[in-house]
């Protein structure tokens, strides 16, 4: 009876143990723009990563100054600090990241980028957020470190090219859906322009 209770105690903590853990933060970095036409919005990345629980990160950085340039690497993060974001939000909720945009991120007011956060942990909960950089905030402090991580990998060169970036790529153009309709919700967009008036000409 006592092993049997003992293997129960096990198998409760242990499945509780792993719900706290997180399955995946992505970070993105990116603008609006308008399209060609200037009808609609669309999403300007200059980096998106995938980081797992285990540290093990896939990136697609924008190239600078290169047209539609983009680099897909991998790199690591040290679990330590994966383990300290997983176990500091794991009792947090959007609220407490949830701040009042007086100026919208996508006019002339804000220059910078937008950073859109997802945390999920395997027990499904999920947590999302977006901040800007044009002010410093302390409890972004952790996610800035890992942005700060995954780019000095990047600028030391401490990273591996993905040969076959399908997989990422897909990803990416998900979370652009994902973070468009979050925005939408949650950011001031700036009025859309009107269309141009067409110019009729009658003819005698």
């Amino acid at each position: 009876m006592r092993k049997i209770m003992l293997l129960f105690l096990i198998f409760i903590f242990g499945c509780s143990s792993e719900s706290n853990d997180i399955e995946s933060i992505e970070i993105m970095s990116y603008y609006y723009n308008l399209n060609e036409s200037q009808t609609e919005f669309k999403t300007e990345i200059i980096n998106y990563s995938i980081i797992d629980e285990n540290g093990n990160v896939e990136t697609i950085q924008k190239i600078p100054h290169v047209k539609n340039g983009f680099v897909n690497f991998k790199s690591t993060i040290d679990k330590k600090i994966i383990d300290e974001v997983s176990l500091n939000n794991k009792m947090r909720n959007e609220r407490f990241y949830k701040k009042n945009n007086k100026i919208s991120l996508v006019s002339e007011h804000y220059c910078g980028p937008i950073n859109r956060v997802k945390i999920k942990y395997k027990n499904q909960k999920e947590l999302t957020f977006n901040y800007s950089e044009y002010k410093t905030d302390l409890k972004y402090k952790e996610i800035i470190q890992l942005q700060e991580i995954i780019k000095n990998n990047y600028l030391e060169k401490r990273f591996d090219i993905i040969k076959n970036p399908y997989r990422l790529e897909k990803k990416c153009k998900y979370f652009k859906k994902y973070s468009l309709n979050k925005d939408t919700l949650e950011l001031p967009f700036p009025p859309m322009p009107m269309p141009p008036k067409k110019i009729i000409k009658f003819i005698k």
